[in-house]
């Protein structure tokens, strides 16, 4: 483990004491990219754990929230075959339902964006029938755009056809509405946000931690990043939302350098 990532854990571990002592519900959204054969049983335990312990709600839950346990959502970006192979039968074991988020320029492909984890190249997105066979009971689908670009660098032109061409696939290959979208990288600012809104979207997802409370309607949703092969600890912090903190770090961070 990196010195980073053992002082962020160590901070989490502050932040996650503190956090016991505030009774004030939120719900905590944890995302995944691909679950490899090698960690099956890893995921499979994580969602074992979620069931014991955890409220588990739809990523786009809004109503009452549990008070007395982590309320949790899961999602997955890129929609992997590993996940449909690795993932599925745990998710359908312990009744956990499950946003999957499409790329769907890249339905049935490695592949061919920028790698935000490198074992993911080796990765291939489900095709379009592989998707419309997972059972609805557990899955449910949100748009990843088409072609998995940083859609702060794209002109209005070109991020209206990645978040409107992306829906309709989706739309007519699932034959169900598509209203949330899972924005790549988690690259946005209030343009992308706005743009998405006017295609439709009620509610969009970034890569951040947010703690979302009871009600909570703004069209904008944070999430935390999970890895079956988190320790148990770190894990069940992340359930518990104890790396709520690390976009207040980031905003300290950027507010630091514009003064020096």
């Amino acid at each position: 483990m990196s010195l980073k990532q053992t002082a962020k854990n160590a901070i989490a571990t502050g932040w996650d004491t503190f956090g016991r002592l505030n009774t004030t519900p939120k719900l905590t959204i944890i995302y995944y990219h691909a679950v490899t054969a090698d960690a099956a049983e890893a995921f499979d335990a994580q969602m074992a754990y979620l069931r014991r312990t955890a409220n588990i709600v739809p990523a786009d839950h809004q109503g009452l929230l549990d008070p007395a346990r982590p309320n949790v959502a899961v999602t997955f970006d890129d929609a992997f075959r590993s996940v449909r192979e690795n993932a599925l039968a745990a998710l359908q074991r312990h009744r956990i339902p499950a946003t999957i988020f499409v790329p769907t320029g890249w339905l049935g492909r490695r592949p061919g964006w920028q790698m935000e984890t490198t074992g993911d190249a080796a990765e291939v997105v489900m095709t379009g029938e592989e998707l419309a066979a997972l059972p609805r009971d557990v899955v449910s689908f949100g748009s990843h755009t088409v072609d998995h670009p940083h859609l702060t660098k794209l002109a209005e032109a070109a991020l209206d056809d990645q978040v409107r061409r992306s829906r309709e696939v989706l739309e007519t290959l699932l034959g169900a509405p598509i209203d949330t979208l899972a924005f790549p990288y988690g690259d946005h600012n209030d343009r992308v946000v706005e743009r998405a809104q006017a295609a439709g979207y009620r509610q969009v997802y970034t890569v951040q931690p947010q703690p979302i409370r009871a009600g909570d309607r703004s069209i904008k949703r944070g999430r935390t990043s999970a890895d079956p092969r988190d320790p148990p600890r770190i894990f069940a912090m992340k359930t518990r939302g104890a790396f709520d903190w690390m976009p207040m770090a980031s905003r300290l961070k950027s507010a630091l350098k514009g003064r020096s």
